[in-house]
């Protein structure tokens, strides 16, 4: 089964709340209220998701076993440098984050300035 609550995760961590995504991103409330639900989304929501957000797949959702499924699948068992990796992304792209916001804001200063001219 897929399960989506690293996504919650990741939209807190990152301060994006479910109505900005909506609202400023025009992201689909039926896509959130199906994420809620562990529900199927297509990868194309996954990959719009990434880009918003600025993070991996693994970010968003993980598989977890159901019961009667053959151990090999569990993602539990990660190596030590799959999970390395994962942090090592998560710090790059929060600072790409912190980048953008800053740039926005710098943008949104400039076309104040220019409506008061």
């Amino acid at each position: 089964m897929i399960c989506y609550d690293r996504f919650w995760k990741t939209l807190e961590e990152r301060g994006i709340t479910q109505y900005r995504l909506i609202k400023e991103y025009r992201f689909s409330a039926g896509q959130i209220g199906r994420m809620k639900k562990n529900m199927h989304v297509s990868t194309h929501t996954i990959d719009v998701l990434c880009g918003i957000i600025g993070c991996g797949v693994e970010d968003i959702m993980e598989f977890v076993p159901e019961e009667g499924q053959a151990a090999h699948f569990a993602l539990a068992e990660c190596s030590e440098e799959k999970e390395d990796a994962s942090v090592q992304r998560k710090k790059k792209s929060s600072k790409e984050n912190k980048k953008a916001k800053k740039k926005e804001k710098s943008e949104k200063e400039k076309t104040k300035k220019k409506k008061k001219k």
